[in-house]
């Protein structure tokens, strides 16, 4: 064992250490959100608000968010945007630069002005004060004291210098009203007060000899302190008639003063026009300067303090000059923070504190992650701070501390982590280093978690490598307990921690293998997650023995409670209220509250009640991480606890009550993203109900809680009853969004709740959906008998269409049952192959197949001629690869007799796949053998015959395919037909035109069913080589005819049911687009001129060139199509000719239209309606009614444009359309 003894040469100085509350200082500047970095003034208001006055502007700030109010396009804002001051009575006032002053509105967020345009006061004001009668006392900079009453805007009384009532000055700086409600008046000459008793008005001039009065504070009792541009500070006291001038170290005298704050404590804050910030103590007349450095939070920013300001959270605001605003949380010196900064010179050197304790002197022993600092403690009248404990060649003052403890003779115990133990006895000036070698009775390991003192005060080590070991003395040294000893052995190595309990056991913690009990015997029991009484978590810290054989330990998991005698263990974490669940110190103070520092802040448990309160760094704490072992119990049960960033001593006696967070204020709604107002109550009345209707089913509540403080620790939950009546967890933005909720009525409430689960009183607003006419109850009513209606028509068409499907199944069985007869007739073979099963059906067949058909290559190899079979194989190929949908060819093919025949093979695809393959093919296959052997008799004998046929054929072919084309776009037709049929079934709209479509369709289904008969009969007649001339030209005439009327009946219908389309859904289905008016006519006209020319009229049209407009083409095209056709259909009924012109205009509202005809006009009865849905004067003569009423749907919805009518019997119609400026395109 190396033991190493010096003699120390350390003598211990008397370095005096004055636990003086060092405050902390967030600052916000403008890249938080500020307008700007110097302020000028900073106030708060009974909503939890924080206002900030500068010169670009007023700043507010709910604790998480500024909202900037300037004059930037806003009417209702600020007048300007420079504001000097602030002041809040019974309302927030804004005192402007040079524009007199603003009122704001908290229910409109509007700011009305008083300035000398609209009221007597001046323009140029310096300070405010607002009465109980809500009338404001002004102070001028050369006009005296104002008496002004804002709800008339007069003035009620007006004191000068030459007044009956004698002021010291006209030049008024500063008005403070104090607790007795006295108006105090500070002066360029001197300090006043004045008392309204029974309307009369009491002025006493004070302190005599005072001059330039910057600044006014309530002192105790009934005193004041009073602020000074370069007399300094003094204390008036009221009662004896004294005035005392303020001596300090550092003369006050020629340091302009600007402003004055006393806090609870007692302490006087002073802010200084060049000098900074400073915090004077009556009780030893000790002034503290705080130096200005940006990068330091415990200094401000800005060595120009423009204004203080204590909130009801005990926050001081500070703002400066170029600094922006800074703030420090008063009640945070109840925690006792020492930290890097906390003494004019010799802090500490290392804020990662690891251990403290006290010893018998009261010295204060503190060891960090480099070194021990020693400070002796409670005495006064110094702040000479830490030295670094550095014994003759010792490593300490390098050394990784793990604990620091005193024993029964009152040495010191020093532990480290890499460097031993160290012994320090204070009586002989030296100490022991034990350092871990070889030898049996050596230190188990250089790297020491902890040190303990069981019931016999004997010590014990614990290691991180090597067990645990009892240190015996000096001599004999350590008894090393560890995973290798016997007979004694432990399951781990590394040992956190141990304690003993009532019965003498040892309880030991692991980091890596859980709770370990060791009896005085050297029985070893082990808790683990695989134990039979498994202990929940295994990676464990600290442990406390408590009452009633309980232990309490400390994990990365959460905390344990583990009762000695059933081997129970209960697990609390965060959701039983701990701030977090990794647990580095666990302290239980002289109460047996336990105190829990963790990685997220600090809990204290009250181990009867399981009662937790949680603090964190904004509440005084040094950080919210702190350190293994790094606990203490001082004088006076005085608690020291360490962290990365110093240490906190505290009584827990004295800590203040945490309050439950205050009730929060829906201070903002927005309905489809435009802001409601609310009442300024709208909070507090049960009466107030948020009313809105149908179409306001979009809108978001914006909430705060009115705790600057808390705010960023706060968490809401919201609910909507009526909806859900579960809490629900609120966004980070603390706002909740409804968008689609079904009319009704509701109410929304919201809560805060802060780290200790405490729930604030609950916010709620009444909400009130009104429902659309068309869900109203009347509207149920109309609805419940169109569906009877409704209902009824669907079951007689079911019932007609069953008997229809009935009859068409019975048709089509007749009809399979006539091709089966004419195919045998014929003697056609029907074939049908589905290639993707491989499956072929036959009837009729007369050629020879293979016996089982699975390919359709293997059955052409069987039964086509070997000399057609690459002819056939290309067709074939064709039709199913290359989308040829129809084929016929003639091959040789072997019959049922072995014979070679040949066949006419006619076939067509009947379905594809996606790619486009074709999947099943069907045709006829005919014998023409007996054709084929009599065609070389009829070639040799018909020469010129053949010529006239071949002719006679082709141009039957062309006919063939003119009427199969025609054909094609009947079928094209007939389909857009049913779909436009389908897309315009809009209920009451189709009933009122049914007879209209019913008619061109009935004839169109005559024609086509007239059509397909001929076609039949002709194609049966033609494959028996029955058709002669006569009768081909009948079945043209007939083709012709049919498909004459179908077109006109179908045009006719195509247009009526577009119509309907256009009226019946949006307007605007076309993509907008840039383009030249004048270039777009052009092109109307061209597609207008055929129909236009049939007419008798003329036409012409005026544009201006490059009239670049962004809109819809198509809208243009409806709008100009319909009013021609108007004209056309219903302005001359006399067929005599007319003019019809259009002229297009550009002028300072946007574009004019005028389109005018010289036919029969309108009267008024007409002109009324013309724009309504199916009004027409020519129903049953081809007017549909719809042409004016799309106009006018296009030009006031899609166009947002108007459109008015000008007309008179016998003198034509003038239609004036207006289109917004909107719509055209600058060059």
């Amino acid at each position: 064992m190396r033991v190493l003894i010096f003699s120390l040469c350390y003598l211990v100085s008397c370095y005096c250490i004055a636990y003086t509350y060092q405050p902390q200082f967030d600052s916000y500047g403008a890249k938080d959100g500020l307008s700007m970095n110097t302020i000028n003034d900073v106030v708060s208001d009974n909503r939890g608000n924080l206002w900030i006055a500068t010169q670009a502007g007023l700043n507010r700030f709910d604790g998480k968010h500024f909202t900037i109010f300037d004059t930037t396009n806003d009417q209702y804002g600020p007048s300007v945007k420079h504001i000097k001051k602030l002041h809040f009575g019974k309302q927030l006032w804004l005192i402007m630069r040079n524009d007199g002053l603003n009122l704001y509105h908290p229910e409109t967020e509007i700011f009305e002005s008083f300035n000398s345009k609209n009221s007597p006061l001046p323009d140029d004001i310096i300070d405010i004060h607002q009465d109980d009668q809500a009338n404001l006392w002004v102070a001028t900079k050369h006009n005296g004291l104002i008496y002004f009453s804002p709800s008339t805007r007069t003035i009620l009384r007006h004191l000068t210098k030459n007044s009956h009532t004698v002021l010291p000055s006209e030049e008024i700086n500063v008005l403070f009203n104090d607790k007795y409600n006295r108006l105090w008046l500070g002066t360029e000459s001197g300090l006043a007060s004045i008392e309204l008793k029974h309307d009369k008005l009491h002025i006493t001039p004070w302190g005599k000899g005072l001059q330039q009065i910057s600044a006014i504070e309530q002192g105790s009792s009934n005193t004041l302190w009073v602020a000074t541009e370069q007399q300094g500070l003094y204390l008036l006291d009221i009662d004896n008639e004294s005035l005392t001038a303020i001596e300090t170290e550092a003369s006050l005298k020629n340091k302009a003063i600007s402003t004055l704050k006393r806090d609870k404590f007692g302490t006087l804050w002073i802010g200084f026009r060049a000098h900074g910030l400073a915090r004077f103590s009556f009780s030893n007349r000790r002034l503290h300067r705080f130096n200005s450095a940006s990068e330091n939070r415990y200094s401000i920013n800005s060595p120009v303090i423009t204004a203080l300001w204590i909130d009801d959270e005990q926050q001081l605001w500070i703002g400066s000059q170029g600094g922006g605003l800074s703030k420090t949380f008063l009640d945070a010196q109840y925690f006792g923070h020492i930290h890097g900064f906390s003494f004019n010179n010799k802090n500490l050197g290392n804020m990662d504190v690891r251990a403290i304790v006290h010893d018998k002197k009261n010295n204060l022993w503190v060891g960090t992650a480099t070194g021990v600092y020693i400070a002796p403690e409670y005495l006064q009248g110094s702040d000479s701070g830490f030295e670094l404990f550095d014994p003759l060649n010792s490593r300490l003052a390098q050394s990784f501390i793990s604990f620091i403890q005193i024993d029964q003779q009152g040495q010191i115990w020093i532990g480290t982590r890499g460097d031993g133990l160290f012994i320090y006895a204070s009586n002989r000036k030296s100490y022991i280093h034990y350092l871990a070698d070889s030898s049996d009775n050596s230190l188990p390991s250089n790297y020491l978690y902890s040190l303990f003192f069981d019931n016999q005060q004997t010590p014990w080590v614990t290691t991180k490598d090597n067990g645990i070991a009892r240190y015996i003395n000096v001599q004999q040294g350590f008894k090393t307990i560890n995973k290798t000893t016997t007979p004694t052995q432990l399951p781990t190595n590394a040992i956190t921690a141990m304690t003993q309990d009532e019965q003498d056991n040892y309880w030991l913690t692991s980091f890596t293998d859980g709770l370990i009990k060791m009896t005085s015997s050297g029985e070893i029991t082990h808790f683990n997650l695989d134990s039979p009484t498994p202990l929940p978590k295994e990676h464990l810290f600290s442990v406390v023995t408590g009452t009633d054989n309980q232990l309490w330990i400390a994990s990365n998991e959460g905390l344990l409670r583990f009762d000695v005698s059933t081997k129970s263990s209960q697990l609390f974490t965060d959701k039983d209220g701990l701030v977090d669940n990794t647990i580095y110190l666990l302290f239980a103070d002289h109460a047996q509250q336990l105190w829990i520092g963790t990685t997220k802040g600090l809990t204290h448990l009250n181990p009867d009640t399981l009662k937790t309160t949680n603090y964190t760094d904004i509440d005084g704490l040094q950080d919210n991480e702190f350190n293994f072992n790094a606990a203490t119990l001082g004088p006076n049960n005085t608690i020291y606890l360490g962290g990365i960033n110093g240490f906190n001593h505290f009584n827990p006696s004295q800590l203040p009550k945490r309050q439950p967070p205050g009730k929060p204020i829906i201070n903002e709604v927005r309905v489809l993203n435009q802001h409601k107002l609310l009442p300024n109550d709208a909070n507090d009345s049960s009466h107030f109900s948020l009313q809105l209707s149908h179409e306001e089913d979009i809108f978001s509540l914006h909430y705060h809680s009115p705790n600057l403080h808390k705010a960023k620790r706060l968490i809401y939950e919201y609910r909507m009853i009526g909806l859900n009546d579960t809490w629900l967890r609120s966004s980070e933005e603390q706002k909740t969004y409804f968008t689609g909720l079904p009319p009704g009525q509701y109410i929304f409430q919201v809560r805060a709740i802060d780290i200790n689960q405490n729930s604030s009183a609950i916010a709620q607003l009444a909400v009130s959906i009104t429902p659309a006419p068309w869900r109203s109850s009347w509207a149920y009513a109309l609805y419940f008998s169109l569906a009877l209606i409704i209902i009824s028509f669907l079951f007689y068409r079911k019932w007609w269409q069953y008997q229809r499907q009935s009859k068409l199944l019975k048709e089509i069985a007749q009809s399979e049952q006539r091709l089966q007869l004419a195919l045998w007739g014929s003697g056609d073979e029907f074939w049908d192959w589905d290639i993707t099963s491989s499956v072929a059906t036959r009837a009729n067949v007369f050629l020879k197949y293979p016996d089982k058909e699975t390919e359709l290559t293997q059955t052409m190899i069987a039964s086509v001629h070997p000399e057609d079979l690459p002819t056939v194989s290309a067709v074939a190929n064709s039709c199913i690869n290359d989308k040829q949908d129809k084929f016929s060819i003639t091959y040789r093919a072997l019959d049922l007799h072995g014979d070679w025949i040949w066949v006419l093979n006619r076939g067509q695809i009947v379905e594809r796949d996606s790619r486009g393959q074709g999947i099943r093919i069907a045709g006829t296959i005919k014998n023409i053998q007996q054709q084929k052997e009599t065609e070389h008799q009829l070639r040799e004998l018909n020469q010129d015959l053949e010529t006239r046929v071949t002719a006679r054929t082709q141009e039957l072919q062309q006919r063939n395919d003119e009427l199969k084309h025609t054909l094609d776009e009947l079928k094209h037709t007939q389909g857009e037909l049913l779909d436009k049929e389908k897309m315009a079934a809009l209920g009451g709209l189709v009933a009122s035109i049914t007879h209209e479509v019913n008619t061109p369709i009935g004839i169109s289904v005559t024609a086509t069913s007239h059509l397909q008969e001929s076609v039949n009969i002709f194609n049966q007649r033609y494959a028996q080589g029955e058709v002669s001339h006569e009768d081909f030209e009948q079945y043209q005439n007939e083709v012709a005819e049919c498909c004459k009327l179908m077109l006109s009946n179908l045009e006719r219908a195509s247009r009526l049911i577009a119509s309907f389309k256009k009226v019946s859904v949006d307007q605007s289905h076309e993509d907008i687009r840039e383009f030249d008016l004048n270039a777009y006519l052009e092109e109307i006209f061209i597609s207008l001129n055929p129909m236009l020319s049939r007419t008798p009229h003329t036409y012409q049209y005026q544009c201006p060139e490059q009239l670049i407009i962004r809109s819809t083409p198509g809208a243009f095209y409806q709008i100009i199509s319909n009013l021609f056709n108007n004209s056309v259909a219903h302005a001359y009924p006399d067929e005599r000719s007319g003019l019809l012109s259009l002229v297009v205009e550009r002028d300072d509202d946007g574009i004019t239209m005028t389109y005018k005809d010289d036919g029969c006009g309108m009267d008024e009865s007409v002109q009324s309606q013309v724009f309504q849905p199916f009004f027409t004067t020519k129903r049953g003569k081809g007017g549909s009614g719809l042409g004016m009423n799309i106009v006018f749907n296009i030009v006031t919805q899609v166009l947002s444009g108007s459109i008015r009518i000008e007309s008179t019997p016998g003198q034509g119609s003038t239609f004036i359309i207006k289109l917004p400026n909107n719509l055209l395109v600058e060059n």
